[in-house]
């Protein structure tokens, strides 16, 4: 029930991609829901540059994460590794994200620009402790130069500004004149991140044996670009699914799934290959994405260029995978439960695969997983 409120409101916002680029009248400031929503119905979507998000993603799903917090972006350096740098500051009611990137410029994604939100309590997250409360936002802000909406949660102890775990991602457009019928769009840049006052200092020790299962949210965000035997010429959207992990203090690795227990609950908009017009489209997918055995450092930290996506239904008669690739990684609490092991791990996540009719999809996502009994 939690997840697929959450995918209802992070696509909220990600089915808006498709209209940014091609919204009518004047103004710079932030849109409500309902005029975005209009000028989504009214405007020719096909405007928007869905190949330079489609080519963000697919970098992004290949960065390794930078630690600080856990961010996961198509900015990265020459070893692969993010540049950007999310931080996140909560208050207990209001939450404020800033994306610092490697020239020092900034991103600020903050709910005061959010178009949709929902609040219930916790029980998909699974964190050990008070009881908690989760709530999600969609942020839009577009002008004539840029455009940048965001999927955001947050995880908190009644709403304590001290017990806190917020993860989310965004999409960033840069160009001229985007509010006009001839937009153009310089780039697109996407990223996902988790942050939190438990994640920020490493654990102040680790188990030397024994193994651990985390299980809990995940959720992002995909954009696919069609084949030549595809009926669909690009869609995008957002996903929620379960998240699940198991450590082994072992050998100091950890491994995961996002998908192998419960269907990926999938919203969004997919254009049509014959006619090009764009459809909504709510549906539950079988899509598996494997993350594969990273090694835990001695800060709690882990990160490995080892993702998988499976799909257990076959695909399309005659299709099959050609490459795929992505990377994932995390951050353990410093917050240990009674038998010692931290109460959480939490990350980013991204996979891009190409299939033999030239089509690609991309995955990009973050997890919060509690430790389970």
């Amino acid at each position: 029930m939690h997840g697929k409120h959450l995918a209802a409101a992070l696509v909220a916002a990600l089915g808006l991609t498709l209209s940014l680029a091609s919204c009518g009248g004047g103004g710079g400031g932030p849109k409500t829901m309902a005029q975005a929503q209009a000028e989504l119905d009214a405007n020719d979507v096909r405007a928007t540059d869905p190949e330079k998000t489609a080519q963000s993603a697919s970098r992004a799903a290949t960065s390794l994460p930078h630690f600080g917090s856990v961010t996961q972006s198509a900015n990265r350096d020459a070893n692969g590794v993010t540049t950007d740098r999310a931080g996140a500051a909560f208050d207990g009611a209001g939450l404020t994200v800033t994306v610092m990137r490697a020239d020092s410029s900034t991103l600020t994604v903050d709910t005061t620009d959010a178009v949709d939100s929902d609040s219930s309590r916790d029980t998909f997250t699974n964190v050990p402790g008070a009881s908690r409360t989760w709530r999600t936002w969609s942020t839009l802000n577009v002008s004539g130069r840029s455009a940048t909406l965001a999927g955001l949660g947050v995880t908190s102890a009644n709403g304590s500004p001290s017990d806190w775990l917020a993860g989310g991602y965004w999409l960033h457009i840069a160009g001229e004149n985007l509010l006009s019928s001839a937009p153009t769009v310089a780039g697109a840049g996407i990223g996902a991140f988790v942050d939190g006052p438990e994640l920020r200092s490493p654990p102040s020790n680790l188990p030397g044996m024994g193994t651990a299962r985390y299980e809990g949210l995940a959720s992002g965000t995909f954009y696919s670009r069609g084949g030549t035997t595809s009926p669909w010429r690009n869609a995008t959207g957002g996903f929620a699914a379960t998240a699940t992990l198991t450590a082994d203090f072992g050998d100091n690795t950890i491994q995961g799934c996002v998908g192998c227990k419960g269907d990926v609950q999938v919203t969004g908009v997919s254009q049509d290959s014959a006619t090009g017009e764009w459809s909504a489209v709510t549906d539950t997918s079988d899509v598996q994405i494997r993350l594969g055995a990273a090694q835990i450092d001695s800060d709690g930290t882990f990160r490995v260029q080892d993702v998988t996506t499976l799909r257990p239904e076959p695909l399309r008669v005659g299709l099959t995978t050609t490459e795929e690739t992505g990377s994932w990684g995390g951050r353990f609490s410093n917050i240990p439960v009674t038998t010692g092991e931290p109460r959480l791990a939490a990350g980013t996540f991204g996979s891009t695969s190409t299939l033999s009719d030239g089509g690609e999809r991309s995955y990009v996502g973050m997890f919060v997983a509690g430790k389970q009994q």
